[in-house]
């Protein structure tokens, strides 16, 4: 107790500074208060952060707000640089998304699933459904692959063969970023192996990320405007 007492009543000494050797010091460590900060709110949609933005930018004395398009399936609300060169992160959102496997082998069945659930339905899509359920009751045959294209032949019947080149690159458009913007078109290369087994590996080098993110940008600009005219709210990607 007397220990505790002492060193209580030696904590609240003044703040003394010393100088030795060209440098000075206190005899006390000196520690920054933390401010207070609002906890960052997040949503999943980017009409809901719309909605927040807009009630945000009707309080009198808040900064200007910054919408930072972080990644294909994030996006960030901070407020603009303020006198102590801080930022609040406000609110966030992050897209819910079905689960893609790119780059692993399955079967057809399960690719025709995929492709049907988790892709947005166009008539290259179709079209590649159709091409891989010829091919779901019988064995493939590879008789030509030259590591691009692959000439599949699948047995119809006892008596007849039909031979078809897949196409190696086919354009598909995944959902990979927020549903209400349009999903980005990208390259796919295609392989098929005995089993029947098919794969998916994505062919654009990333490009599609690009897309995603002046999509979402482009749909802040639209549904802000009034907001993004007056200055009070800067997008970014």
């Amino acid at each position: 107790m007397i220990k505790a007492a002492i060193e209580k009543l030696l904590s609240l000494r003044d703040v003394e500074k010393f100088e030795f050797n060209g440098h000075q010091f206190t005899n006390k460590q000196l520690v920054m208060v933390p401010e207070n900060k609002p906890s960052v709110f997040s949503t999943k949609t980017l009409a809901s952060l719309v909605e927040l933005i807009v009630k945000e930018c009707n309080h009198e004395g808040l900064n200007d707000l910054v919408v930072h398009v972080e990644s294909p399936t994030k996006v960030i609300v901070l407020t603009t640089l303020r006198g102590d060169f801080e930022r609040f992160n406000l609110y966030s959102a992050v897209a819910e998304l079905p689960q893609i496997s790119l780059g692993s082998f399955m079967d057809i069945e399960q690719m025709n699933i995929l492709l049907k659930s988790a892709f947005v339905q166009t008539e290259l899509s179709d079209a590649l459904i159709a091409n891989l359920a010829k091919i779901t009751e019988e064995d493939i045959k590879i008789t030509a692959d030259d590591g691009i294209t692959q000439k599949v032949t699948t047995k119809k019947g006892v008596q007849m063969l039909e031979n078809a080149w897949l196409q190696p690159i086919v354009k598909l458009a995944p959902f990979r970023t927020f549903l209400e913007v349009e999903q980005p078109v990208s390259e796919f290369l295609l392989r098929v192996r005995t089993g029947p087994d098919a794969a998916l590996f994505e062919a654009d080098g990333g490009a599609w990320k690009i897309r995603a993110r002046r999509n979402i940008k482009l749909y802040f600009e639209i549904a802000l405007a009034d907001l993004v005219e007056s200055g009070k709210v800067v997008i970014t990607e």
